[in-house]
């Protein structure tokens, strides 16, 4: 009888093991942190699984960390040459104890809200043990950090795993992410395209699926900017909402591949910090479901007048895709004009005023090692008598006719959220700025740095919630994502728009459209 028994419980064994989903490696190391959680409750795939498949991800697309100096610039284009290089260095060990330690968790009922989800962290990020060199030679000896800041806090009281370091360009100052400390960091998409900045690394390693969800900072357009050249989500939320540093201009925040997971990083990590006088309370929740866009007002603007030649005919094509989809989801759609562009000298205001906060720190750590500073980073240091409190009364002040321009063209009409490009193309060199020759492409024409960005309005109207989300793959498979501004504070309108339009806008990491890794210029 015994041995009937037993083939009997081998043979529903065999039928329960054939009836479970088989996952690729590419599958389990590209699914969502939410689908991840359903499938870890009901036992079918372990945090373990995931891990080990993005490790792969890791060895094969990543190539090998290596922060030894290079002493010229050009040595950067050798070096990982064909791979996405977006690690500054890995802690697989320890994220394989705590991937056992979670799948025991959801074996015996603790398993807390991102038990097992493998976070990337930007290379700015506190975590204890971990070093932060922001990317620069100049402080790559420095101590490791013997604390967790409250964002890595909250996360790893969730159950999150820290699987590595994210690259950054040096001292965080560059719209694409290089350095003389860590190489070139290439967009799994396409390698002969950049991946944004300084947040780089971060939406690299989502985009290849190196780990689930990862940590973003935004002084600049530094979580945006990845977000859209990577195909993912980030959100830079309202200063306050999420505890960071006291530069009003700053703000972390989550990336993501879907927008569901975006959602629930920001509920976790948002809220009031006993380490930071400047968080908001109370806590925002944001909910998983949000209202239809059926009746809602929403703007679009192209800002044709940014720069000389306006926006890549292909940035252009995404956003009638959004006006496209706005229509479908039942949105009455608002096309207004703006005044706003490089030439008026928004973007040197800016930064003249960003530098002129607690910012200016990182010009006095290196002023006296400007020898190991990249190439784009030492002509900060030839207008440090611009960084002042006159360059900071200056910025407010645009600041203040910024917030009540868009006030008038478009919350006061009724609208709940402005809908407008990240960059003006995507075809950035991955190097941008190491070489005069390394620049970007409009309409088939160089241009300079000031005119690709239209995220920095953001920071200095930093009381505004942008989400980024993907829209198209351009023709070079480069995404080109949108940004999504919510009126001050209300960071659910923000979210509601994002949450219809990702109802009707085909999703990345879905289909065919995945990251191929090819280099095609």
């Amino acid at each position: 009888m015994k041995k009937y028994i037993w083939i009997v419980v081998m043979m529903l064994s065999a039928v329960i093991a054939a009836a479970q989903p088989k996952f690729t490696q590419q599958e389990l190391a590209y699914l969502p942190a939410t689908a991840q959680i359903a499938l870890f409750k009901a036992g079918i795939v372990t945090p373990s699984d995931v891990l080990e498949a993005q490790i792969a991800q890791v060895r094969k697309y990543n190539g090998v960390c290596n922060s030894e100096l290079r002493d010229l610039e050009k040595e950067l284009y050798t070096f990982n040459a064909g791979k996405v290089n977006a690690i500054c260095f890995d802690r697989f060990a320890e994220a394989r104890q705590a991937a056992k330690a979670a799948t025991e968790r959801y074996r015996n009922g603790t398993a807390r809200r991102l038990e097992g989800v493998t976070v990337g962290v930007k290379n700015e990020n506190s975590v204890t043990g971990w070093r932060v060199d922001m990317g620069s030679l100049v402080l790559k000896d420095l101590p490791p950090c013997t604390a967790d800041c409250p964002l890595i806090e909250r996360l790893r009281n969730e159950g999150a795993i820290f699987v590595f370091s994210t690259t950054v360009p040096e001292l965080y100052i560059n719209c694409m992410t290089w350095s003389r400390l860590y190489g070139i960091t290439r967009n799994p998409w396409n390698l002969a395209y950049g991946v944004g900045g300084s947040s780089g690394g971060s939406g690299a390693a989502l985009a290849a699926g190196f780990c689930t969800i990862a940590t973003g900072s935004d002084m600049g357009g530094s979580i945006r900017l990845p977000a859209s050249m990577n195909g993912v989500y980030g959100f830079k939320p309202p200063f306050g909402r999420v505890p960071t540093s006291e530069i009003a201009y700053e703000t972390l925040g989550p990336l993501t591949r879907t927008f569901d997971d975006l959602v629930l990083m920001q509920d976790i990590i948002a809220g009031p910090h006993p380490k930071n006088h400047a968080s908001l309370r109370p806590k925002l929740d944001y909910p998983t479901e949000y209202k239809s866009l059926n009746g809602a007002k929403v703007a679009v603007c192209y800002f044709p007048k940014w720069a000389a030649d306006g926006c890549d005919k292909e940035v252009n094509q995404a956003l009638d895709k959004v006006v496209e989809a706005l229509k479908k989801a039942g949105a009455e759609v608002l096309v207004i004009n703006s005044d706003w562009s490089v030439r008026g000298g928004q973007i040197v205001t800016f930064i003249n005023g960003l530098l002129s906060t607690e910012m200016y720190e990182l010009i006095e750590l290196a002023a006296d090692k400007q020898d190991l500073l990249c190439r784009n980073v030492k002509p900060f240091f030839k207008n440090v008598d611009a960084y002042s409190p006159k360059s900071l009364i200056k910025a407010t002040a645009m600041g203040t006719e910024s917030h009540a321009d868009v006030q008038k063209n478009v919350f006061d009409k009724g609208c709940i959220a402005l809908v407008m490009p990240t960059f003006t193309t995507p075809f950035v060199s991955p190097a941008f700025q190491a070489t005069p020759q390394d620049g970007a492409i409009v309409n088939g024409k160089f241009v300079n740095a000031n005119d690709i960005m239209l995220t920095p309005i953001w920071n200095l109207l930093n009381r505004y919630p942008v989400v980024d989300m993907p829209v198209m793959l351009s023709s070079k498979r480069v995404p080109i994502g949108v940004q999504i501004v919510g009126n001050t504070f209300d960071d659910l309108a923000a979210f509601r728009v994002a949450a219809g339009l990702s109802k009707v806008i085909p999703q990345m990491f879905t289909g065919d459209r995945f990251p191929d890794f090819r280099e095609q210029k």
